[in-house]
Formats: C-alpha cells, structure tokens, sequence
C-alpha cells in the first residue's frame, strides 16, 4: 500500500493507537481517546498508560508500556482497560517498541473485543455483525484516506495494519484505473497486482453485464459518496463466488472526488448457508415444492392484490386417490417416488404466476391469481386429473391413482385465507363423495355455472358443421345526415337445445377452444358475400365491419385468408372493415402491429372498438393503422345525465377528429343522446335509436327503405 494511505489510516482506525515514552501518553488517536472513555486526547497527554489498566492485569502488561519485554511485535494480550467512570472493557493489546532501546518508547495497539464474549444466536445474527464489520471498514477506509499525512513512524505501523486487514481493500482513481490493492484482495479475488493496477476494477464486467446495478451505484455514489451490496463474482479462476462490496468515494478538501474506496469481503458461505436455511424453511424436502409455510405465506399476500385489482383468485385442494394403496402394499420408497412424479406432473399443469405446494402427505394445493372467470378454474382442474390418470412407472411397477379436486374462489367463497382453505377442503371431500377423480366447487352456484359451460362446449362442437351460426347486421350512420354508410355483422348463435345464445356466452368460448379461428373465417367469408349481394341488387356500396379475435390475429394465414375471401367475394378491399379491441393490441402488441399494418396496405379500413374501457392510450393510435375510433357505448348510455362521460366523449371526439381518426358513437338509444353528439359533431352513430341487429332479410329491407328515402 502507499504510505500517504497508512497515515490517513493511523488517525481514523477503530483501534487504539498510542505512543508511549517511559510508560506515558505521547500520542494517541481519536478511537483511542474514546475509548477510554474521554472527548478530548489533551487530557490524556503525559498521563501513564497503566493507570487505565485493569488492576488485576497490571502483572500481564509487566515491562510492554517501557519497551523492555522485548516480545514480538506479532503477540496479542488480553487486557482489560478502565474507562472513564470506572466502567471497563476488553481487549486485545499489541506493544511495539520503537526507536533506540534507550528511548523507551512503545507504540501501542488495543482493539476492543468486548463483543466477542457473545455468543451469537443464530445465522441471521452472525449476518448482521459482518454486515456492520464491513459497513465499519468502509467508514475507517473513507476517514483514512482523507486525513493527512502523519510522521513516518506512524505511516509505518498503519500500512501494517491495512496489509493485515481480512477484507479486501482497493483504491481506483476518476477513470476507473486501480493503483493499489492490498493482499486480503488477492486471497480473495486471484488478482495480483501485476493483474490489476492500471487496468479496470475486478466487478467491472458484472457492471456491464447488469446495467440496472451498475446504474444504482454510480447514483449512490453521485447522492450518497457510497454505496454497498451484494452480488455473484467471479475469481481470476473463473470460479464463481459471492462478493460484498463496499464503495466510497473520496473527495478532496474542494469537494471534487478524486478517488474510490472499495472494500470486498467473500460471503459466499454465508449466502449458501442462507439458501439452504430458507430452503429448509419454505420447501418440501421431497418433492421441492414449496410447503405449507410458504404457500400460506403467498396465499395471504396474493389476496390483497387481487382486493385492489378486483380480481378472483382460485384456490384448488388436491388428494391423491389411491395413494394410500401403493405406499402400503410397494412401500414408502416406492410412495416417495409417486409423490415425487405426481408433483412434477402437477407442476406442468399450472399457468404462469400459479403456484402448486405440497401441504404433506398426498395433499397438495394450487393458488390460482387473477383469475379472469371462476369458471376458468376447470380448465387447470382437468388438466390435472388427466395427467395424473396416465400411469406410474415406480421401480418397475405400473400403478395408477386419480385426483380429488376441490376448488373454492376469492372473494366469492370468502376473503380469509383460512376460510378459503377450508372450503376448498370441503370441496374436495365432496369430490370424493361422488366418485373421485373430479372437481367440485364449494359454492353450488358456480358448478351450474361450469356444467352449463360444459353443455355450450359440446353445442359448440357441431354448431358450425350443423349451420347453426348466422350473421346479424345493425347499420352505422352519419350523425348530421342519418343517411347509412356501412353495417357491422354481429354473429348469432341458434342452439337447438338452448335456443338464441348471447354472444357473451359463447364468444368466450369459442376462444378458449380454439373454435373461433374457424368460425371467425366462417363469419368473414359470410359478411363478404352478403355485401356482395347488396350489390347485385343495385345498393349503394357501404363497408361491412367484421369484429376480430386476438387468436385470429396469431394465425400465420390470417393476412393471406382476407385477399383470398374477397377475391372469392367479388368485391374490392373498400367495402370490408375489421374491428378490434384495445385488449386484442395489449395481448400481442408486435404481431398486431404487423398484422394489421398489412391488412391497412391492401386497402382495408380499420377500427378500434370498445375505446375507453382498457387503457385507452393515445400510442395505440398513432402506433396502430387506426382509421376509425368506436366510443363504448357505457359512455354514450350517460352522456345526457353524467358530466364526466359527456366531457370523455367529446375529448375523445376532438382528440380524435385532430388525428384525422373517424369517430363512432355506440349504443345510441335516445334522441336526447343524438342531440349532444351531433352537438360535439360526432362522425357517425350505431344504436337501437335507429336500428337493433337485423338478420340478413331484414337488414336488406332496411337498407332499400334507408336508401329509398335518401333519394
């Protein structure tokens, strides 16, 4: 180290440094004075060191304080030392005789190791004392290297107290170069200083690999002159480690850092040791899953969330049907193994966010957040129950067993994390009434709701093949004129079991089985015969608006499929228009992008429906080829009783009208409502005021009537 470092460090050590000449005080540092219990070291000038010797080792300090015991500057002796109103406190004393014999002076070093006759409690203790060590060494460093330089004598016995340091010291300089490192850095890291001195610090390329760390420290040190964490290095060996950094900048009487301080310590079996404390303490040691702890632990912090969110959260308890059997009848090696493939298998099923734990025994749970319908949590459920109805090869025996699910919701079923565990507890044992190797909801209400999803899916099935769908148009108008410019196809579902199903009811789905792809080019290739048709018998043109799905938009056909219909149509580009949602561009934002920046190519007129119900955001607009911007009808139903709706929609109209968007008002009803937009000077409306859903026949007698009138 240079000696400008070792005199900075004598004035500012934790220890006690003090100069004695024929027993008496003639130096001694601040850390000394303090400890001794004393503010000011004048008071201690000329005073003989022993009388703060304890009486009782005045005998063990014998000839250390007049140099004549000749013992090596290497031993260390216990002593206690007497402080200012006659408390007292251990430590550890080197005596160092220094200069001629004659002179009879000694420079003396005592470290208080009162702290050592602890006895630590636990890990966690162990942490926090060798955070705070390597928080003091930080602070010793920075008062160090700014106090100025000392007589040689004293520069001297501080570089050897720094080379003597266990934590790794290093000082680099403005642009990052190191000048010095002490030989605690090289035990550490396996940089010598051949290694390092004038090349860049040994973290350098963790910087650059995390530039969200290596950002929080060069703002701590611009704010706070330091910084410290924890982080995975490497050795010059490439071997990896966890490394404690401490970093101070140093400053010169300006203000101007000319310097960094850096203090590193190897905490890697401290973080190992944690690890596996936290392992032990949260996770099942068998099947690695975490256990009941930890899932009470994420169950009652994922429900305030999904209080503030307003969403449901599921919660799904599950027994292993025939469990018992094969851990009685093939042992419990062979049932471990089970428990074991059961929860990898579990694991597998879940969605991203869920969490599968393993409450003991063969019960395991799954926490199912933001669960956008309750009636979602069966599509988990059986995915559960058909992977762990296929086999189990244990040590050469195929066994089988089943699941009993049990599912109870949030904030339905109840909002405290134990009431819910035990519903869900109910529930399942009522699965297991009833057979096993299925679900049940806690509440009655919602197994109506799952079973008539289930009667939808299967109608659903064969609704296409079996000509069930049908397209339903209601017409668009212009607000000032009345006069009709286009329609949107609406699709309609006419079960023969269930009669006319909501869209709302089936929609969804069609989506979650994939059907809508199908259906949805169905209803596109119906819409642009219809127009076709319009046309053949003498209509004006007008565009026909088909509603898209964000599965549709996934589909690698989807651009080629609408060149294809309209070409089989017989019409021209400017007589479709495609609707789609703010959610659909929030669920894959790249590919709609692309999409629909294609379809807008060939001349297709785009437009966003629902705007106002998600985030609304302007960047949708000017990132997306939006030509038209639809206002959800929940806004217009107010307009004339809500000031706040009325001022959305006609920022939403001025807003719009500015970006050379067309804007649409849905769910007109009244003539009230008609009035105020085409006071706001809306583009177009659509609504029950002028027409609902019509059926195709219907809809061409619309049409002419409209058209008729126009002329």
């Amino acid at each position: 180290m240079e000696d400008g470092w070792a005199v900075k460090l004598i004035g500012t050590s934790p220890d006690l440094v003090c100069i004695c000449t024929d027993g008496s005080i003639a130096f001694i540092n601040e850390a000394g004075t303090a400890m001794l219990g004393l503010k000011s070291a004048k008071r201690l000038m000329g005073r003989p060191f022993a009388d703060f010797i304890h009486a009782d080792y005045l005998g063990i300090a014998g000839g250390l304080l007049d140099g004549r015991d000749g013992s090596a500057d290497s031993d260390l002796f216990p002593l206690k030392l007497k402080r200012s109103r006659g408390k007292t406190i251990d430590v550890e004393i080197l005596a160092i005789p220094y200069g001629e014999p004659d002179d009879k002076t000694v420079i003396i070093r005592a470290r208080d190791i009162t702290d050592r006759v602890k006895t630590f409690e636990d890990l966690l203790v162990i942490h926090s004392e060798l955070e705070d060590r390597v928080d003091q060494r930080t602070e010793e460093l920075t008062r160090e290297i700014r106090v100025r330089r000392k007589a040689e004598q004293e520069l001297l016995l501080a570089g050897k107290i720094i080379e003597n340091f266990n934590e790794g010291v290093m000082i680099f300089d403005r642009d990052m170069k190191v000048f010095s490192i002490n030989p605690a850095f090289t035990e550490i890291t396996g940089y010598r200083a051949k290694d390092i001195i004038g090349k860049k610090p040994h973290f350098q390329k963790v910087l650059e690999e995390n530039e969200e760390l290596s950002g929080e420290i060069w703002q701590a040190l611009d704010k706070k002159d330091r910084w410290q964490g924890e982080f995975w290095n490497k050795r010059k060996n490439g071997d990896e480690y966890a490394e404690r950094l401490s970093i101070s900048a140093i400053a010169d009487e300006s203000g101007n850092v000319q310097e960094y301080a850096v203090v590193i310590s190897d905490v890697t079996k401290r973080k190992q040791d944690e690890e596996h404390i936290r392992f032990q303490a949260n996770y099942d040691a068998l099947t690695g899953l975490p256990n009941r702890t930890l899932f009470m632990d994420r169950l009652a912090q994922s429900l305030p969330a999904m209080r503030r969110s307003e969403t449901n959260l599921g919660l799904m308890f599950i027994d292993l049907d025939g469990f018992k059997l094969v851990n009685d009848t093939l042992g419990h090696n062979v049932g471990d193994q089970l428990l074991m493939e059961a929860a990898g298998r579990l694991q597998k099923c879940i969605r991203d966010g869920d969490t599968v734990a393993r409450l003991g025994g063969d019960e395991f749970t799954i926490i199912m957040p933001n669960l956008a319908d309750p009636r979602d949590a069966p599509l988990v459920a059986q995915r559960v129950l058909d992977a762990l109805s296929k086999p189990f090869q244990l040590q050469g025996h195929e066994s089988f067993i089943s699941g009993s699910i049990g599912i109870t919701v949030f904030p339905d079923d109840a909002t405290d994390p134990n009431e819910l565990i035990k519903n869900a507890d109910a529930a399942m044992y009522r699965a297991k009434e009833q057979g096993k190797a299925n679900y049940n909801f806690y509440t009655a209400d919602l197994n109506e709701q799952v079973k008539e999803r289930m009667v939808l899916k299967n109608g659903l099935s064969k609704a296409l093949e079996n000509g069930e769908f049908s397209l339903f148009y209601q017409p668009k108008l212009k607000t000032m004129t009345e006069e009709v410019t286009g329609v949107e196809a609406l699709m309609r579902w006419n079960s023969p079991e269930l009669g006319m199903v909501s869209p709302v009811r089936f929609i969804p789905i069609l989506e979650e089985t994939g059907l809508l792809v199908e259906v949805g080019e169905w209803a596109l290739r119906t819409a642009c015969m219809q127009h076709k048709a319009w046309l053949d018998e003498g209509l004006p043109p007008i565009s026909v608006a088909v509603n898209l799905s964000a599965r549709q938009l996934r589909e690698d056909d989807f651009v080629p499929l609408f060149d294809k219909v309209l070409n089989e149509a017989g019409i021209g580009p400017e007589g479709l228009e495609v609707e789609i949602t703010e959610s659909m561009l929030m669920s894959d934002a790249t590919r709609a992008v692309e999409a629909l920046e294609e379809i807008s190519a060939m001349g297709i007129q785009v437009s966003m429906d629902d705007f106002g119900t998600g985030y609304s955001s302007l960047s949708y607009i000017k990132r997306f080829p939006i030509d038209t911007i639809k206002i959800d009808r929940s806004f217009v139903s107010d307009i004339a009783t809500n000031p706040d709706d009325a001022e959305i929609i006609k920022t939403i109209i001025n807003m719009g009208q500015t970006l050379n968007r067309k804007i649409v008002a849905e769910g007109v009803e009244t003539e009230e409502q008609l009035t105020i937009l085409r006071e706001y000077r809306c583009d177009e409306i659509q609504g029950y005021y002028f027409s609902p859903p019509l059926p195709a026949e219907e809809a061409t007698a619309f049409l002419k009537q409209s058209f008729k009138d126009v002329a």
